[in-house]
């Protein structure tokens, strides 16, 4: 069995794994775990009581090394709750420095509820740990190991431009809710258990490396990046009245990487029209327009195979 095909498998056995215990989250897993493996974060929206917080933990267990925090953050949350209380022995030298152990700084997964309730203090330091990886801790500057952050949220920061630069770091975007009516039954019927990940299954931080590397050789056809202009445009055509609706050009190149290894972890050394499919999930800044995006995205990327074939 060739290394890509070995990949898909662990992959579609972790993803069985993830789900057990969770209805209706199938979804959510599949993205969560795009996310994980690509470095890119998830913003998560929906009410309380979802399971986002239990979604999150089972990521930050797919690896050999665990690390994870996670927290609530209310407008009163203070960088200390998150990034780690002042070093005592530090300040005695005079030197402004944080006990970084066990905190963002040094976690791998991180997942922050009601993250948009974030005050300017928290706002800042997070958008330059997620931009360059970085955590100023005092005159240092400390490189962070975080993967992914995933966030969670009752409503998205429509108008707000604060918290519309932190919005647009979340280039995957998933809706959770309740289960539906015809899954209540399942839902009644699950059993507490414990999710066990076989260690040969856990990925390493070295191993995510290598995927990100080597799904850089994937070949994007000139008929795959037709169809991606003509999203944006068809995109930009339905939404020219809606400022809160914007592709920026940083998203479009993390997409790219994105579709990437979305191809490379299914075993293809190209990326074909169902890689394009996961536009519908990363293209929307609204929750009103879900529906709408995913239908630009399958109507468009329907058209492209026809004017192919």
């Amino acid at each position: 069995m060739e290394k890509k095909d070995k990949l898909r498998e662990r992959v579609e056995k972790l993803l069985l794994i993830l789900n057990k215990g969770l209805i209706g989250k199938e979804k959510i897993i599949k993205l969560g775990m795009l996310s994980v493996l690509s470095g890119e974060n998830l913003i998560l929206i929906g009410p309380p009581g979802t399971a986002k917080s239990e979604i999150s933990r089972r990521f930050n267990r797919i690896f050999k090394e665990e690390s994870y925090f996670e927290y609530l953050l209310t407008k009163f949350t203070t960088p200390e709750e998150i990034f780690g209380p002042l070093s005592i022995h530090k300040l005695q030298e005079d030197k402004f420095e944080r006990n970084t152990g066990g905190y963002i700084p040094t976690s791998r997964i991180v997942f922050l509820d009601e993250i948009f309730k974030a005050n300017s203090s928290i706002l800042n330091t997070l958008l330059t740990i997620i931009n360059e990886k970085v955590f100023h801790n005092g005159v240092k500057r400390e490189k962070v190991p975080l993967i992914s952050l995933i966030g969670a949220s009752n409503e998205i920061p429509i108008g707000n431009d604060e918290l519309t630069a932190l919005y647009d770091r979340f280039l995957i975007r998933g809706t959770v809710g309740y289960v539906s009516d015809e899954e209540i039954e399942l839902l009644l019927e699950t059993v507490d258990s414990e999710m066990i990940i076989p260690e040969e299954l856990k990925f390493s931080v070295e191993e995510l490396g290598e995927i990100r590397e080597k799904s850089g050789e994937v070949k994007v056809s000139d008929n795959i990046r037709k169809a991606i202009k003509d999203i944006r445009t068809e995109y930009n055509r339905t939404f020219y009245d809606e400022k809160s609706e914007i592709i920026s050009d940083r998203k479009l190149v993390k997409i790219m990487k994105l579709i990437r290894i979305s191809a490379y972890i299914n075993g293809r050394n190209g990326v074909d029209f169902s890689d394009l499919l996961l536009l519908s999930d990363c293209l929307w800044n609204d929750v009103k327009n879900v529906e709408k995006v995913a239908k630009i995205v399958l109507d468009t990327v329907r058209r492209n195979i026809t004017r192919q074939n």
